[in-house]
């Protein structure tokens, strides 16, 4: 039998916890709820990691959170960042008005990958738009604006059809 969770949080590891903190400040308007440096023993062991100091900041959005980490020592070497890496996690921020958005962050020097996308009228996604832009250390971060389908009501109601078709997927682009 499943478990029954909810999303809580997504970690994200920076390289500067203050640079991170003001750019999730400047972009999103968000701001700490705690601040931790956790270490000694135990932190090793939780993470499976040699022995460190991590500094952690949690800042909540929505119905969620996000735990921006610092680690110390850092591990070293450059991470190559790309999102086809097994592993690699992102963000996606549901946004009302995605031209708005862009515009604005755009404006401050926010450097997107492209302007946003229609995903056109047919399918799930149907009258959603998107675009993608990357955080001081690289991190992809998404913005969707919701089309009928996206929405979480319209996502579980076609997660409970149960008629998928993984070998027959929507194509887009």
């Amino acid at each position: 039998m499943p478990i029954s969770a909810v999303f809580h949080h997504v970690g994200i590891t920076v390289s500067n916890l203050e640079r991170s903190v003001k750019w999730y400040r400047e972009v999103f308007g968000l701001e700490p709820a705690f601040a931790l440096e956790v270490g000694g023993e135990g932190a090793g062991r939780t993470l499976r990691l040699p022995p460190h100091i991590h500094r952690t900041v949690v800042m909540p959005v929505g119905d969620f959170a996000i735990e921006l980490l610092e680690f110390e020592p850092t591990r070293g070497g450059p991470n190559q960042m790309r999102q086809d890496d097994v592993g690699y996690v992102y963000l996606c921020f549901a946004v009302d008005d995605i031209e708005e958005v862009y515009q604005r962050l755009t404006a401050l020097g926010h450097d997107f990958h492209t302007e946003p996308l229609d995903a056109g009228e047919e399918g799930q996604i149907a009258g959603s738009k998107f675009c993608v832009m990357r955080d001081p250390d690289g991190k992809t971060i998404e913005f969707v604006q919701c089309g009928p389908g996206m929405r979480v009501a319209g996502l579980h109601a076609a997660a409970a059809r149960k008629d998928v078709d993984l070998k027959n997927p929507q194509v887009f682009g």
